[in-house]
């Protein structure tokens, strides 16, 4: 007389299920959120969102260069525009 020992429990459906569908929202989640992250550090690459403004191979007298600003499309002209702040003397 062999008796079925069945201590052992397995996952239920319903578990995997669940689990499933938290693994996609997750999924889409960081998604949607590294896509908005990278419009946001294009935002604060740019020199007009540094105050600054874009002038063509270098910066006139009274201003100072932003190294690591971008000119936007608009105001390039051959692609070695400078992004320049204007610095105020006391």
């Amino acid at each position: 007389m062999v008796k079925n020992n069945k201590k052992a429990q397995g996952l239920s459906i319903n578990v995997i299920i669940i689990a499933a569908l938290a693994l996609i929202v997750l999924v889409v989640l960081a998604t949607i959120f590294t896509g908005r992250v990278r419009i946001f550090s294009q935002t604060l690459e740019d020199c007009a969102s540094k105050q600054g403004q874009c002038y063509p191979n270098k910066c006139p007298d009274n201003s100072a260069l932003i190294t690591n600003a971008k000119c936007s499309e608009a105001d390039r002209n051959d692609g070695k525009d400078k992004c320049c702040v204007s610095v105020f003397n006391k």
